[in-house]
């Protein structure tokens, strides 16, 4: 029986309350990201099939790079879709093909929220476990190519908080994160703290900082500004900093307990041997002390650490955008900020916590590998997306990947 397809332009609340309770939500199909866009000065559509009147799938469409006057289109974590529906997936595509072309558009690329293959924190393929290569198939007969390099994020990591306590979520942590979180909340002392519009300089100065030292382009002040005037309470920024006088007063406690500890033990020969031991870090906790008196006299009584920005979406807590002053590394403000907003996850009923981007998992040498470590320590899993696929709409398309061609031939 032939199926009763309809292709047509979405409202703003058709859109939502479709995307919103898809399988694969995502903030990057939301109203949220179409006014992001906007801002952005890029041309937005919202676009969807209904069958027998009702909604079956739906994407954001928006304009990405101008090639020969034309435009490219991309669905960013789009379709909203069955892909396993081959004959709703080719219609939409055609039609959403049909409407670029009516928009002076030539190209298409989508990079679906699904995931290829499930894999465990070691990035190992789990046996028996979820398997999406047949949406890698359907597309490839609609037409798609797999697209080698592509801006979107592929390979993630990802914590499983459904149904979990923060005690379990923190149990679960390896030794080593569990010591670090530890270290900053009961040695160090560090506050976080949530920044709003009028403060976001600051985190971007973090940003910055990171992002040139570690050879990254920055987004900038006005991005972060105008994502915060458009998630609203859907996202925090949070910075994290080493409050001097608070850890002064620790560290000033602990040397008093050992002097303390000196004064009870005898000159047995047994006993000088720990004392010796205890004068020695009484002298490493004079060092401390002297450094963060330098820090103190140069920073003030808060000495910036790390930032990071979060977007809570649906089930899902996403950690976008962060940064660290790298010669305050030792102090672990980046595992504090996670552990904060971890908490806050298990406390308001999440499902995922959203690590986002990894790089070089399968390469300890790279240089993005420590990254994957830190998330690892967590104790989730990665999470390998599809990638990212492109289709052309018409001739205009057959000439840039021709130009192309050419263009890696004489990189060569």
């Amino acid at each position: 029986m032939k199926r009763n397809f309809e292709f047509k332009e979405l409202t703003d609340k058709e859109f939502k309350d479709f995307a919103s309770s898809h399988p694969q939500h995502n903030f990057f199909e939301s109203l949220y990201m179409q006014e992001l866009l906007k801002k952005e000065k890029r041309e937005v559509y919202l676009v969807g099939v209904c069958e027998d009147k009702k909604l079956v799938a739906a994407t954001l469409l928006a304009s990405s790079f101008v090639f020969m006057g034309k435009i490219t289109f991309e669905a960013l974590k789009g379709f909203l879709i069955d892909y396993n529906d081959f004959e709703l997936l080719s219609y939409f595509t055609k039609e959403v093909k049909k409407f670029i072309n009516a928009h002076n558009g030539f190209r298409l690329t989508i990079d679906p929220y699904i995931p290829h293959i499930q894999r465990d924190s070691e990035a190992v393929i789990v046996e028996g476990g979820i398997d999406n290569r047949f949406v890698i198939t359907n597309l490839a007969k609609i037409g798609f190519k797999p697209l080698k390099n592509s801006a979107q994020v592929k390979w993630t990591y990802v914590l499983d908080i459904k149904g979990k306590t923060k005690d379990e979520l923190f149990a679960s942590f390896k030794p080593n994160t569990r010591n670090y979180i530890n270290r900053t909340i009961n040695k160090y002392k560090l506050v976080v703290e949530e920044l709003t519009y009028d403060d976001l300089d600051i985190f971007k100065k973090i940003t910055s900082d990171t992002c040139q030292r570690r050879g990254f382009k920055d987004r900038t002040l006005e991005y972060y500004q105008n994502m915060v005037k458009i998630f609203k309470d859907d996202l925090k920024v949070l910075i994290c900093k080493l409050d001097c006088n608070l850890y002064l007063k620790t560290l000033t406690e602990e040397k008093e307990q050992y002097v303390e500890k000196i004064k009870t033990l005898s000159d047995s020969s047994s006993n000088k041997k720990k004392k010796e031991t205890m004068k020695k870090d009484i002298s490493s906790i004079d060092n401390k002390i002297a450094e963060v008196k330098n820090l103190q006299k140069e920073h003030g009584d808060y000495v910036m650490l790390s930032g990071a920005m979060f977007v809570l979406y649906g089930d899902e807590i996403v950690y976008l955008f962060s940064g660290s002053y790298d010669e305050y590394m030792k102090y672990c403000g980046q595992y504090r900020l996670q552990w904060e907003m971890i908490e806050y996850a298990a406390e308001h009923n999440y499902q995922r916590y959203n690590f986002y981007g990894i790089k070089d998992v399968f390469d300890k040498n790279g240089k993005d590998y420590g990254v994957y470590e830190f998330k690892k320590g967590f104790n989730g899993y990665v999470e390998e997306l599809l990638g990212a696929f492109e289709i052309g709409t018409n001739k205009t398309y057959n000439i840039y990947k021709n130009l192309k061609k050419i263009k890696n031939i004489i990189k060569r």
